[in-house]
């Protein structure tokens, strides 16, 4: 059996142009990725998998000087790249896929992996997300096989989408993301995607001086924690929310509401994935409706005139927006290619169970369903992190389903919210959050159903943990959500507000900043000779005075030198130093 490293490489990256060359602390990081694939022990080859497009001459070039093979395919499907840059290998050999924008690797955790892999015969290994520090692991019939199925363009973009979305087809090995102690709330700082990813690498080589050899993670995971602030907070309340902290001294996370803006149309659902992403939200939050739990005979049947219906019935229309578990799967498997959390609002049991086949991280619970206890019971038993909206609920509708979904204080988020659409400023009460949070210990945040960015952003600075905001590709397009929801323009304002909201509220403890020190020693006053005073002459209080600049004396410490001998002759209009006098 042969044992094949592909590594995708392209110099065409949307977010990074020419990243895969770019230099990372003086060595091109795709040369830093050979560097960590050639210490691989059971790896037998190395290939560079790239496009036939001229843009990606200078990656066939550094292969060459590298010494590695190198296959060049169609630039769009990158499935039949990886397929044809095996196509030399036997049926049972392995894959294992690497990208170009990863540089270091875990190879002990990468091994067990492996031996599991080959021991149980599996057609995929991968960690639970995509580790960005673990490679997966394909075998070569499970490639062909997987090439000859896909009919879909995001399943040829991507490789491995249609292998965890088919497992009934595909023995899959589906690790979790702290496997061996791996920490998928830090992996994500192992990637190299934005110029801000670049610098945060080159900072930490430099600081923990990881030029050569095999990454310490013993030391690179402590190094993310300090710079992140994460997990060394004692006190206060905090979760996670799939791989990412939650919570007391951790960033708000921001939750772009899908709903069903999409209209029913999986296009339009990918392009609000596209612009979530852009926009830096952490997540994209859909809803899933099982029409028959859903509505009675006569609600289905009530016909819906509305400029906002597509359906002659009420039931019609509810019909027309839902999506199902294929659609909510491919749209799960978008959001993991395109580094964003994708979870769920069930509205139904069916729904849950469906949002538990497709593995979503965590739930939210719609505040019109915190009275339907047996959805929330449901949702409780899967112990999942739960973010209840309270927008029609009362205290004792919220402490019911507390009581049913466990009232588990260190996973249950609760979210001020008030259910009008578009909701009025004057309504949306933000200071409820802080009341939430001392009734009910729990963390808190906000679910947004205004026009504007002012109450997500003021939430934000009241200190809500999560905002939530409803997104839109046009507020013209047809549905109760589009005129109260945020376009691109709007979401990037939000998200940028937000993070530079989060900068500046610092740590609280009232100190002078070194920052501040020229504006001082420029505008502050000090003790200076108000009259010329002679050499050997006894300085008294009506000598002097206070002026600019602050290099000097304050007011305060005169009585260093009141009452001792000029050591020299002194002008008047000068800062007065204690070495002037004896």
């Amino acid at each position: 059996m042969k044992t094949r490293a592909i590594i995708q490489a392209r110099m065409l990256s949307s977010r990074l142009r020419g990243k895969s060359l770019i230099s990372v602390a003086g060595v091109p990081l795709l040369y830093r990725v050979i560097q960590s694939v050639r210490q691989f022990p059971f790896i037998d080859e190395i290939m560079i998998a790239t496009t036939r497009s001229e843009a990606d001459d200078p990656i066939a070039a550094a292969a060459n000087n590298l010494g590695v093979d190198i296959y060049r395919g169609d630039s769009m499907n990158v499935l039949k790249r990886f397929k044809d840059a095996s196509s030399d290998l036997d049926e049972e050999d392995q894959v294992i896929r690497f990208t170009a924008d990863n540089p270091f690797y875990h190879i002990d955790i990468a091994e067990k992996v492996y031996t599991s892999h080959l021991e149980n015969n599996f057609d995929y290994s991968h960690i639970d997300g995509l580790s960005h520090i673990v490679p997966e692991f394909i075998k070569v019939r499970a490639l062909r096989e997987i090439h000859a199925l896909v009919k879909e363009d995001f399943d040829k973009e991507h490789v491995t989408p249609y292998l965890r979305k088919h497992k009934d087809q595909f023995k899959v090995q589906t690790l979790p993301g702290s496997f061996e102690g791996l920490r998928d709330d830090l992996d994500r700082f192992l990637t190299i995607d934005t110029r801000e990813d670049l610098d945060r690498f080159e900072e930490m080589i430099l600081a923990l001086k990881l030029n050569g050899g095999m990454p310490d993670f013993g030391k690179i995971f402590p190094y993310l924690e300090q710079k992140q602030h994460q997990l060394t907070i004692t006190g206060g309340l905090q979760t996670k929310l799939g791989s990412t902290w939650v919570g007391d001294g951790h960033p708000c996370y921001i939750i772009a509401e899908i709903g069903q803006n999409h209209n029913g149309n999986m296009d339009n659902a990918r392009k609000l994935i596209d612009m979530a992403v852009r926009c830096g939200a952490n997540a994209v939050k859909f809803q899933k409706r099982d029409i028959a739990s859903e509505l009675t005979k006569e609600a289905y049947e009530r016909v819906y005139d509305s400029h906002n219906s597509f359906g002659h019935t009420y039931g019609e229309h509810r019909e027309f927006l839902e999506l199902d578990e294929v659609q909510h799967k491919e749209l799960k498997e978008y959001s993991l290619a395109h580094g964003i959390t994708y979870f769920c609002t069930p509205c139904d049991i069916p729904s849950v169970q469906m949002m538990e086949r497709l593995g979503v991280p965590f739930y939210k619970v719609a505040s019109r369903d915190l009275t339907n206890l047996p959805t929330l019971d449901a949702i409780g038993k899967t112990r999942k992190p739960v973010i209840l909206s309270t927008g029609m609920a009362s205290h004792e509708d919220i402490e019911e389903a507390l009581k049913v979904l466990g009232d588990r204080p260190e996973s249950i988020i609760i979210l001020q919210c008030t259910s009008q659409y578009p909701a009025d400023l004057e309504k949306v009460n933000l200071r409820a959050i802080k009341t939430l949070r001392k009734k009910y210990k729990k963390i808190t945040g906000f679910s947004d159903h205004t026009a504007g960015i002012i109450a997500s952003v003021t939430a934000s600075i009241l200190g809500a943990a999560v905002i939530e905001k409803h997104i839109t590709l046009s507020r013209a397009m047809k549905g109760s959500d589009q005129a109260g929801s945020l376009e691109e323009t709007g979401l990037k304002l939000m998200v940028k507000y937000i993070r530079e909201s989060e900068k500046s509220l610092g740590d609280g403890i009232k100190a002078v900043d070194p920052v501040t020190r020229p504006a001082k020693e420029k505008l502050a006053r000090s003790v200076t000779s108000k009259v010329a005073i002679p050499e050997g002459s006894v300085l008294n209080e009506d000598m002097i005075c206070l002026k600019s600049p602050g290099t000097g004396l304050k007011w305060a410490e005169k009585s260093t030198i009141l009452g001792k001998k000029a050591v020299q002759a002194i002008p008047s209009d000068v800062t007065l130093l204690p070495e002037m006098f004896k």
